[in-house]
């Protein structure tokens, strides 16, 4: 990040000069060998700062500096901060709230932390995720560190030694007469002045242990196994990057509500829904994997609690002979009782076990949506099943007035044979025709059938439940308009959507816990408990058997087993990103679709009934000059089929419409709202990270 620079501020002229052109609330940086020192500028020449080990090997707290002494002799730059939530007078007095703070930690507590959250709202260090990446410049920044602290350490021995000549050129020039006294004097002073270096230095070195072992304890990490180079750079596609105004245009409509079915006012399509949500054994399939989910995160929760448990064991041993044991113990059966409570706890010093607690936390939400994609495609199924239904009853109407129409030209065509009008063939062309029409008669009774049998399934009831449903009464439902800021809000309404961001959550964890198996493992234990040959002592004082100590490990040597671990975690969170961009798109897509699908219809409609009312007359003037005999069975067979497909288009039009209507309740939700996100959303974030935020791939 670039930093705008000011002129070096190591002498008091400069610093007059750059003085007033450094805002309050700036966070300034002052470069050092090997690592960069960072402040808040609290206005007249005065800076606070985390003293920390700054050129000191005692830790300093939250402090105030002047400007010069800060810089140090080095320069100085304003750090830009775009992203400020704090700025001004606001993020000094942030800063004022933590002076004489003491709980300085190099890697989790430095200056930058403190002036990042003083500024962005939350604490973050570039210099330190920069040296865990690097091994290299980790080891170097902590040499800087341990040298310039050492300088403050070597500082006051030469302040001493300083002091010590300038007494003894005093002390020479008042007594050079006497040299016994000279002598005398130097011998005493000597001997107080050695000892008194001797004691601070005893001081400062013992005040310089726990530094110094902080330094080296690091130092060795840097050393391990390390995750230096492995980063992603996946991010999520914001619903307003995509160019959306002309195809989902805002119209000032309503998202669906939860019982969007009830617009069509067919009163047994809502309870067949009803029914199918009370007792499906899909939903119930859902409710299982919410339910393992969530006690997986229980699990996981156990994870960062201490463990207890007890233990009792009865054994019955012959001891050998030719070992420590001496007579009569050796060679002889012994019983022994062993009884041990005892108790466990790590520490999770890096956060392993609390990010697979987030990662299972964020898994189960994702469940949560997961079923509510379930009862979305459910209810969706249902209801687009049931508008096939009354679709087959309109076309089973259809049949039939076309079996009546068919048999009125079977009976003028039997009379028009009497008067030598027609032959048989024409007779015979009309009763197949008429049979051919109750066959389509039958066909639709048999898909009518079949389709309550698949309502059934859906219900997750038997087949004869399909035989109680009536013939649907559904109309043509509410205006369709589409709702305002759709593209934005359509990421809280769309359960996929909702599921495929809480699995990105939880694969960011999941690649934080793969960070922290990089890290040392602390775990501490403890026992108490009884152990005894025979039952006769068990219960006695003498029994008792004790033990407490930590356990640590630390990969030092794995073959690349972290780091490979490590880069499938990217990987996967890679995947999820992009499975989250895409189910965004497709959710754009298919309201768009749907949209451009119901206007379509609803053009074809227009013509479609023209040509209908048309084509009835046409059938109707046929039919009559065909009585009259100034036609033939021909033109009147070919009106009657034109008319029959009309009718037929119509009623597929208007079935279409309705299903392309159920199926933008859907693609809107269905009515599903993600609550918590919607208002996370709403509100102003200070933490880009928070959900429903743009995610990058976490480094």
């Amino acid at each position: 990040m670039e930093t705008a620079e000011i002129d070096c501020l190591a002498t008091s002229p400069a610093s007059a000069r750059t003085n007033g052109c450094i805002e309050v609330g700036a966070h300034l940086v002052s470069e050092r060998e090997g690592y960069t020192h960072h402040g808040i500028y609290a206005g007249n020449g005065l800076v606070i700062h985390y003293g920390g080990f700054l050129q000191s090997v005692k830790r300093r707290p939250v402090e105030y500096i002047a400007l010069r002494d800060f810089a140090a002799g080095n320069g100085i730059k304003i750090q830009p901060e775009p992203d400020a939530v704090y700025s001004g007078i606001e993020a000094v007095e942030r800063a004022q709230s933590r002076l004489g703070e003491d709980r300085y930690r190099l890697l989790t507590n430095n200056c930058e932390h403190f002036c990042t959250w003083c500024v962005l709202g939350s604490g973050r260090s570039q210099q330190v995720r920069r040296c865990l990446r690097n091994p290299w410049a980790g080891v170097k920044t902590l040499f800087a560190l341990a040298e310039d602290s050492c300088r403050d350490f070597a500082a006051p021995v030469l302040r001493d030694v300083q002091r010590l000549t300038r007494a003894l050129c005093r002390q020479l020039r008042s007594e050079c007469a006497t040299r016994f006294s000279t002598r005398n004097f130097l011998r005493n002073y000597l001997m107080g002045e050695r000892m008194s270096i001797q004691s601070n230095a005893r001081r400062r070195a013992s005040g310089a242990a726990k530094p110094a072992l902080s330094l080296i304890f690091t130092a060795a990490l840097s050393a391990c196994v390390n995750y230096a180079g492995i980063h992603g750079e996946a991010k999520t596609a914001e619903p307003q990057q995509f160019a959306t105004r002309q195809s989902l245009p805002a119209e000032q409509g309503h998202w669906p509500a939860a019982n969007w079915a009830d617009q069509f006012g067919d009163a047994q399509l809502s309870l067949l829904i009803n029914e199918a949500l009370g007792s499906n054994p899909t939903l119930d399939q859902a409710r299982a994997r919410v339910a393992a989910a969530f006690a997986y995160t229980e699990t996981e929760k156990a994870s960062t609690m201490p463990r207890v448990d007890a233990s009792y064991s009865l054994t019955r041993e012959q001891l050998s002979n030719t070992t420590f044991l001496p007579p009569p113990f050796g060679g002889s059966w012994q019983t022994e009782n062993r009884g041990v409570l005892g108790a466990s706890f790590d520490l999770d010093l890096w956060g392993k076990n609390r990010e697979a607690l987030k990662a299972a936390i964020s898994q189960s939400q994702a469940s949560q949506a997961d079923a509510q994609v379930v009862k979305l495609t459910l209810t969706t199924s249902i209801a687009r099943v049931y508008n096939q239904l009354a679709r087959l009853y309109v076309l089973r109407d259809i049949a039939r007035t076309e079996i009546t129409q068919r048999e009125r030209i079977d009976r003028i065509t039997a009379g028009r044979i009497a008067t030598g009008l027609d032959t048989e063939v024409e007779r015979k062309t009309a009763q197949a025709n008429l049979a051919t029409s109750r066959a389509s008669l039958k066909s639709l009774d048999g898909r009518i059938l079949t389709t309550c049998y698949q309502i059934a399934a859906l219900l997750g009831a038997g087949p004869d439940r399909g035989l109680q449903i009536a013939r649907p009464t559904l109309g043509a439902g509410d205006e369709v308009r589409l709702p305002d800021n759709l593209p934005a809000d359509l990421v809280s309404r769309r359960p996929e959507i909702v599921a495929a961001r809480w699995r990105i959550d939880a694969m960011a964890h999941d690649v934080k816990e793969a960070k922290a198996e990089f890290y040392p493992d602390i775990n501490l234990s403890a026992a108490i408990g009884l152990d005894a040959f025979g039952f006769g002592r068990f219960l006695t004082a003498a029994s008792r058997t004790a033990s407490v100590g930590p356990a640590i490990h630390l990969p030092i040597f794995d073959a690349g087993e972290l780091r490979a671990q490590l880069k499938g975690r990217y990987a996967e969170f890679d995947y999820a990103v992009a499975a989250y961009n895409q189910t965004l798109v497709t959710a754009l897509s298919e309201v768009a679709t749907q949209l451009a699908d119901m206007h379509s219809t609803d053009a074809q409609l227009v013509d479609a009934q023209t040509a209908q009312e048309a084509a009835r007359q046409a059938d109707e003037l046929a039919l009559i000059q065909y009585k009259a005999g100034l036609t033939n069975q021909l033109t009147v067979l070919n009106v009657d089929l034109n008319a029959l497909s009309a009718d037929q288009a119509v009623a597929n039009l208007r079935m279409n419409r309705r299903d392309q209507q159920i199926a933008l309740a859907s693609a809107l939700g269905g009515g599903f709202v993600d609550e918590p996100n919607t208002a996370a959303a709403a509100a102003p974030r200070a933490n880009a990270s928070a959900p429903g935020a743009p995610v990058l791939a976490v480094r």
